[in-house]
């Protein structure tokens, strides 16, 4: 098998038919990304003869084609290429989001999601759009919806940290030096003594 590192090749020169296509929905498609078996069920579909419209094939015909598509080495080669080319903009978008979501976690106004009463000020959370990010709890009780936010405090010294504006605190310990364990001593004298002694 061709070392995917040492190949030049683009990553889907040695694909037949709809194998890049079952790759690049493996690889990229968020829906079905790393899942074999929905990525088949999206690129292989078929047509019913007499009315054309797609047929759902079953899980378990999902499931063995796209195991059979997995053990074919242009296919394993295919995939490790494209993950490779496409993680480091993956990473990128991905650290970007958890940036954008703390940025709204530490900055989002409650009054822009709940009222006065602590109820939500919309029917559903789809209407909040990202603010339902900071949405943290919704729980019916006998005197109605019970809602939690997120955490504001702790996203702000997140941000902070993040952004090198607060340091967290490293507790610092002091330690009592032992110069020389000695006897008990029955007597001011006898503890004067020692003291010279070791002076």
């Amino acid at each position: 098998m061709i070392d995917p590192e040492e190949s030049d090749e683009s990553w889907d020169a040695e694909l037949r038919g709809k194998e890049r296509l079952f790759v690049l929905r493996y690889c990229t498609d968020s829906e079905v990304f790393l899942n074999a078996t929905a990525a088949y069920r999206k690129v292989y579909t078929k047509t019913d003869e007499k009315t054309g419209k797609p047929i759902k094939l079953a899980k378990e015909v999902c499931e063995a084609a796209s195991s059979r598509l997995m053990k074919r080495d242009r296919i394993k080669i295919a995939c490790a290429r494209l993950l490779r080319q496409t993680q480091a903009d993956v990473d990128e978008r991905s650290q970007y989001q958890l940036l954008h979501d703390l940025l709204l976690c530490a900055t989002y106004n409650p009054a822009d999601i709940i009222t006065a009463d602590g109820e939500l000020k919309v029917k559903d959370l789809k209407s909040l759009g990202e603010l339902a990010k900071c949405v943290t709890h919704i729980k019916q009780t006998k005197w109605g919806l019970d809602v939690s936010l997120a955490d504001r405090g702790r996203y702000m010294t997140q941000l902070l940290q993040y952004l090198d504006i607060v340091r967290p605190e490293i507790p610092v310990e002091e330690k009592l030096r032992v110069i020389s364990m000695v006897s008990k001593a029955g007597s001011v004298e006898e503890w004067n003594d020692m003291a010279e002694k070791i002076g």
